[in-house]
């Protein structure tokens, strides 16, 4: 459609061309009338655009109008100045004054068209780019005219409107020209047509205007296809669309001959200067006065350029200062990342630096209860307190979520600033409208010789591993002793993963004594790993190590299908199943359970929560727990009393039966006065860890667990006879 519209419009503009030259005498009103017919189809494009759209686009087409009706205007007073026999000089300066006007109306459309962004530096650019073009093409056509042909007057009647309608070219090209080289991503499709038709406007004038100074009879003969073709391509301008900018795209010079052009026209000045001395032999003032506009244009570009540069040199050192720091530091805190610490500790190590690695207890229930706002506030209040508490050398950093780091340089005793972050770090954090206390746990880690930065590290994970195993709220310095018991540890869970694929794993059952009766009414399931070098290991002994190789649960399912197995030939006997927090949160454990019972009545199994999984994720397991309530499984809970549970809490689960942690049967009066709590919630107590029937009596308890774990055969038999031989 495009490219039959462009040709349509060449085979006019020869038409009119060649009607140009068969018809000299009437030349000068054939152009008039086929000139103000194309404006005039031009300007009802414009205006009809303009009707439908508003704002910006609406304001560039109605420029456009303007320009085309100042355009229009000048060709009617040639015309009628011709029929009413007006002197060249009259004519000439009427139709340079209103082209002047509709040329400056024609340009300021080209540096407002909607969708381009000039900045105060491109628009110098652009402009000193557009002098520089305009001066050269005006010192050829001089040169050209002016200086080498003898029949051009610069004192016949109109010549100086004529070169001032010259002068125009400059103001023109200064918007068209660059914009022409220049290109954004998001240009309108109709600004091409727009400027290459004010551009071919401008040209043909002054091809006409030097002509009839060279002496044509016809001047009009010289431009008027050039005149006919820039004023169509105006309108057709109209009949593209521009688009819609959501942002207004910034308009630079992407190319290299965009870059060069102001030095390429001043070499072609100079060559032309140089041209016109070998033909005239003589200065020509107008030439070189040219040649030093341009030169100074030129420079003054340079220097915008120049200028410019150093502030995108400068903006690309912030840029890259701001993406090196962001690579390096964490955005909440604007501490040093684990990156960062690492790269320190690195370098640190040429000596006998200190590492404290510093954990917030129970970060988890805020994060929980209060949302992560208020977290990540906590977070950033830590981060304050820890700065305050090393020195200005020192480097503090978060290692990733509430762990937090603090390298100190040789000379420093850890031990000091550990105690200083403990005292000022863990006090209450006012979050909000509330209030909430702090506290943490610190591991400590001195470098020795040739040590790597990953082992300095480690040793202090593994003393804050030991500080919050010991209670939290402390500190602990890594040791020797510490390093191998970690080692230790590390190779207990390599173990279990291949003591699973074995199955060397041992069930026996400790009974589970009513005292008034002396019957055996039920069972505590007890699971030993029958270790190759170690001997037989209590889970107490390896639970740790399952967990940190994840297969706690499914040795709980192999453990609950076995149990349930046996319980099954034990009728009126509830069998007591150790089970860990991963087990019971599993989403499926409802149906496991389910699927292992397979018939067995529900009550004959007890499955016992320790009571530190029920501190740490109550939430989390409280869905699971009312689940197998449901299914009709008894509930308990083992160690009560090792942690900080709290009883609301402990009411809200569906719990029957309480297991007394060792420590609470140290003292019979601690002892029964736990037991009295337990009977007032409607629950059963247990106690466990106590052989002595004198001391059971002495602290009112009525259900114990006595004597040593038999296998299911000795204990089915065991069933069957009172429980006085139970020692």
């Amino acid at each position: 459609m495009q490219r039959g519209w462009l040709t349509g419009t060449l085979v006019l503009s020869v038409a009119f061309q060649a009607a140009l030259v068969v018809l000299p005498h009437g030349a000068r009103h054939v152009e008039s009338v086929g000139l103000l017919s194309v404006t005039a189809w031009a300007m009802f494009h414009f205006l009809r655009r303009a009707r439908e759209l508003t704002g910006a686009q609406r304001r560039w087409r109605m420029l456009s109008v303007a320009a085309l009706g100042l355009w229009a205007l000048a060709l009617a007073g040639n015309e009628i100045g011709l029929l009413l026999g007006a002197s060249l000089e009259v004519r000439m300066c009427v139709l340079a004054a209103l082209a002047q006007a509709g040329l400056a109306c024609a340009v300021i459309p080209l540096l407002v068209v909607p969708g381009f962004r000039l900045t105060r530096s491109s628009t110098t650019r652009m402009v000193l780019d557009g002098i520089a073009v305009g001066l050269s093409l005006a010192s050829l056509a001089w040169a050209a005219l002016f200086g080498v042909d003898p029949r051009v007057d610069v004192n016949a009647p109109g010549a100086l409107a004529l070169i001032t309608l010259s002068g125009s070219l400059l103001v023109l090209l200064s918007a068209a020209v660059p914009i022409f080289f220049g290109r954004s991503p998001n240009g309108p499709t109709s600004l091409g047509s727009f400027a290459g038709g004010i551009a071919l406007l401008a040209c043909g004038a002054v091809a006409a205007g030097f002509a009839a100074l060279a002496g044509s009879p016809a001047p009009e003969i010289a431009a008027g296809g050039a005149l006919f073709l820039g004023t169509a391509l105006i309108g057709r301008a109209a009949l593209l669309p521009l688009p819609t900018f959501v942002r207004r795209a910034p308009w630079e010079y992407p190319s290299t001959l965009a870059q060069a052009l102001p030095y390429l026209v001043l070499l072609a000045l100079a060559a032309i200067a140089g041209v016109h001395q070998l033909l005239v032999r003589q200065i020509n003032l107008v030439l070189v006065g040219m040649l030093f506009v341009l030169a100074v244009s030129v420079l003054t570009r340079q220097f915008v350029s120049l200028k410019r540069n150093a502030r995108l040199a400068d903006e690309l050192t912030r840029q890259r200062a701001q993406l090196a720091y962001q690579a390096f530091h964490d955005p909440l805190t604007g501490l040093a990342n684990r990156a960062l610490f690492a790269e320190k500790l690195e370098s640190a190590l040429s000596g006998t630096p200190s590492v404290l690695l510093i954990d917030l207890d129970a970060f988890k229930a805020v994060n929980d209860t209060r949302g992560h706002a208020a977290g990540d506030q906590l977070l950033v209040t830590v981060a304050r307190r820890l700065r305050s508490s090393v020195g200005n050398g020192d480097t503090v950093a978060r290692m990733g979520g509430d762990e937090f780091a603090v390298l100190l340089p040789s000379g420093v005793d850890p031990r000091d600033i550990a105690s200083t972050i403990l005292d000022r770090v863990a006090r209450p954090v006012t979050l909000g409208e509330a209030t909430v206390g702090l506290r943490v746990s610190v591991g400590v880690a001195t470098a020795r010789p040739g040590v790597s930065a990953d082992s300095v590290l480690r040793d202090a994970d593994l003393a804050l591993y030991r500080a919050k195993s010991e209670g939290k709220n402390r500190y602990r310095v890594a040791d020797r002793e510490l390093a191998d018991r970690a080692l230790e540890r590390f190779r207990l869970e390599e173990e279990f993963r291949d003591a699973i694929d074995r199955d060397e794993f041992e069930l026996s059952y400790r009974p589970l004594v009513e005292l008034a009766s002396e019957r055996v009414v039920g069972a505590e399931a007890v699971v030993r790993w029958c270790h190759r070098s170690r001997g037989p290991l209590e889970r107490f002994e390896f639970e740790d190590a399952a967990v940190a190789v994840g297969l706690l649960s499914a040795l709980d399912r192999r453990i609950l299908a076995a149990v349930c197995a046996d319980a099954s030939r034990w009728p009126g006997v509830t069998v007591t199943i150790p089970v860990g927090a991963a087990c019971v949160a599993d989403p499926s454990v409802v149906s496991a359970v389910a699927s292992c019972l397979d018939g067995l009545s529900p009550d004959a199994i007890e499955l016992a929560v320790p009571e530190s999984a029920l501190v740490a994720d109550g939430a989390t397991l409280e869905r699971p727990l009312h689940g197998l309530a449901a299914l009709g499984v008894r509930l308990g809970v083992a160690d009560f009393g090792a942690g900080p549970i709290e009883l609301p809490a402990l009411r809200a689960l569906p719990i029957r039966t309480l297991t007394l942690h060792h420590s609470l049967t140290v003292d019979p009066t601690l002892t029964r006065a736990v037991i009295d709590l337990a009977q007032t919630l409607g629950l059963r107590a247990v106690v466990s860890g106590v052989e002595s029937r004198t001391r059971l009596r002495d602290c009112g308890a009525t259900l114990a667990s006595l004597g040593p774990s038999l296998s299911a055969e000795a204990f089915a038999h065991l069933t069957v006879f009172r429980t006085d031989s139970v020692a």
